[in-house]
This record gives C-alpha cells, structure tokens and sequence, in this order.
C-alpha cells in the first residue's frame, strides 16, 4: 500500500513540475492532502501562504513555486470546520507585514470582489488568476490587496463564496426592515448551491440573530443531504432541535460598596447589561472607556451592572479599581458564589463578558469590542 500511495504521489507531482496542474472531481481516498494551484499570467511574489481560517484557530500554509504557478498544500481533515480561504502575501518590512490577494467575478450582471473565499473539497483545484487588475492600499499608504478577474471558474464552492460576499445582508438584525427579503434572498442562493460549505457553515455562525428558529429551518432545508450530515449541518440540527431558551436567573449579591445584598437586575423595563469582569482580568480593565462611552450614550435607555468575579483575596483590589476607574455603573461581588454565578452564565461565561438581557428576562451573549454586536445594542436600545 506504501508503495502504490508513493506511486499516485509522483503521477500527480510529474505534471505539476512540467507546469501543468491536473484537476481532480472525486477527494481521494489515498491522500491526506488538498492542493490549490494558483496560476499568475506571469508572477511577482517572492512568497506566498495560504491561511484558513478554521473553528478552532487559524492556519497558515507556504506555497511553492513551479513558473507562474504557486502549489499550495493543506490536510484534508481542516476543511470540515473551515470558515474560509485567502491567499497572503508576506511583506517583511517595518509598516506592515502582509496583504492579500483579492478575486473579482461577475454574479448576476454586477462584479463582485471576494476578499475570503472556500473551494471545493477535492485534490486539486486551479485558479487561474491572470493578470493582476488592480491594488489596494489604506489610506496612510500601505498595501491592502492585489485583485484578479475570474472569469472562467466553475468551481461552484468559490461562487457561493462569491454570492455570499455580494449579499453581506444575509447578515439578519433583529430590528432589520427588510429582514424577511434577506431570508428568502439566503434560502434562495442555498437552493442554487445546496451542497455549499461555505453557505451552511455561515447559516451555522449566523443562528443566534434570527427572530425565530423557523427563519432557520426555512434556510436549513433547502441543503443537501450531504451539507446537513456535516459538521456546521450537525450543529444546526441540534440548534433547532434543542427547545431550551436561556433566561436570566436573578440572584441576591452583595453591593461592592455597602455589601447589602440586592439583585443583580433591579429594573426590567429596560435592557440591562450584566457585565462579568474581575480587578485581575488586563482585557476588563482595557474594556472600561468603551463601556463609559456606551452608559454615556445609552445611559437612560440601559442598566449596567458589573459582576465582579474576584474571590477574598483580590475583592479589595476590585473595591480599589471601582474607586480609581470612577465607575458609575452598579457593581456586585460574588465573592461568595463564584461557583453558582459561573454556573448560572453556563457557556456564556467569559472575562470579559457582557450578556444582554431583555426586558422579558431572554438574554444573549454580545461582544461589545466587536462593531456588529455593538451595533446592535444600539439599535436595540433605540427602539425601546
């Protein structure tokens, strides 16, 4: 078996060293590898990697180089839990250390550029890329990306990453006007590319945004057997399957200045904040000017409260930081239920953390760090 597996090796490697990359349709069972081959018109990159971005972290691959074609290698057993592709270009120089190879194509009549993007699960695939159409840069100057023209692709993975970078509304608020036209939009595209990774994978990351898990389904069903025996199928399955709704349990804590023991939410007419932070935690301390700016702007349509995760031997430190940071928000000490609150949060204990709680008593877990999810805060507080 060692020998025939060295054989099939060489008759793949023999074209690729005479310049010509083969394509295969069916994943080999005797490989444990993928190639991208990425051909240039003529070539201007002294390196270039391959990086996925994957579930549990991200990969870089180095490319080699054979003419005008660049040989990318990476193990099969990633794609599963991909999220996308992309193609870097290294840089080593003191303003920046790399850019990126963008792709351009023409969906629907509109040319659409696809800065991340998947391709199919097969031995090989070529991308002939051509000439370079156009490059990049921020403003102070620095590279961005190189883009290409596709316009011979039949790789039905990179297209439903192309569609799905021509549709960034597939991305549902809870308060967007046109929330049902996105739906049917996504339901629609995954009818034209029902075997898509890339489609089922974004509808996996996307399930907490939507109003009902029905909105979900209506989408889920039109994949095909295969995408729905995946891993983000799997994951989707179990989503709808699982009727638990998580609701906020109020608890008595200790005020970190007069130790009286209150709620943790005293008001439910409004959408609180219960933010998990402790006077050790460098990203919570860090996190203190957004969450000022925010009960700055927010601060008569929202409640605050902190949780202080701080055990006896650091709870002085917390009363201190309280007093030093000038918090204006409420803050209470679990000094004495480390372990019940942090059951309470479940999975959605983190430091820092911020879960949004609803007036109903449903809550979320939102990233206020990240632009989307502070978006959404605001949008949601704005429309109380």
């Amino acid at each position: 078996m060692q020998k025939r597996k060295s054989f099939l090796l060489l008759l793949f490697f023999i074209p690729v060293l005479m310049g010509n990359c083969s394509y295969s349709t069916n994943h080999s069972q005797e490989r444990d590898t993928n190639v991208v081959c990425l051909n240039f018109s003529a070539n201007e990159y002294e390196e270039l990697l391959l990086e996925i971005r994957h579930m549990d972290s991200t990969f870089h691959f180095s490319g080699s180089l054979n003419g005008n074609s660049w040989i990318l290698e990476y193990p099969c057993s990633l794609y599963e839990k991909s999220h996308s592709f992309r193609f870097i270009i290294p840089v080593h120089a003191d303003t920046i250390d790399m850019y990126f190879i963008s792709f351009k194509q023409i969906i629907n009549n509109d040319t659409i550029k696809a800065p991340q993007y998947l391709f199919d699960n097969v031995d090989t695939v070529i991308i002939n890329a051509g000439k370079k159409i156009e490059t990049n840069t921020f403003r102070d100057g620095r590279l961005l990306d190189d883009v290409y023209f596709l316009n011979d692709i039949t790789d039905k993975e990179f297209l439903s990453s192309v569609e799905l970078a021509a549709n960034s509304g597939f991305i549902t608020y809870i308060l967007d006007p046109d929330y049902d036209e996105v739906n049917n939009r996504f339901a629609k595209t995954v009818r034209k590319y029902p075997d898509s990774h890339t489609l089922i994978n974004f509808l996996f990351r996307l399930r907490d945004q939507y109003h009902t898990k029905d909105d979900i389904k209506k989408i889920y069903d039109n994949f095909s057997d295969k995408q729905k025996q995946s891993y983000f199928g799997t994951g989707i399955r179990e989503f709808l399957s699982d009727s638990t709704v998580l609701y906020f349990q109020n608890v008595l804590l200790p005020a970190w200045d007069t130790e009286i023991p209150e709620l943790i939410i005293k008001d439910f007419s409004k959408i609180n904040l219960v933010i998990s932070s402790a006077s050790w935690c460098a990203s919570c301390i860090a996190e203190i000017p957004l969450l000022k700016k925010i009960a700055g702007e927010l601060g008569d349509k929202i409640e605050m409260v902190y949780v202080s995760m701080d055990n006896t031997t650091t709870v002085n430190a917390w009363k201190k930081l309280m007093i030093d940071k000038e918090i204006t928000w409420r803050s209470v000490l679990c000094i004495n239920n480390l372990k019940e609150i942090k059951e309470q949060f479940q999975h959605n204990y983190s430091l820092p953390g911020v879960l949004m709680v609803y007036p109903d008593g449903r809550y979320e877990t939102i990233e206020v760090r990240y632009d989307e999810d502070l978006r959404k805060l605001y949008e949601i507080a704005g429309n109380q």
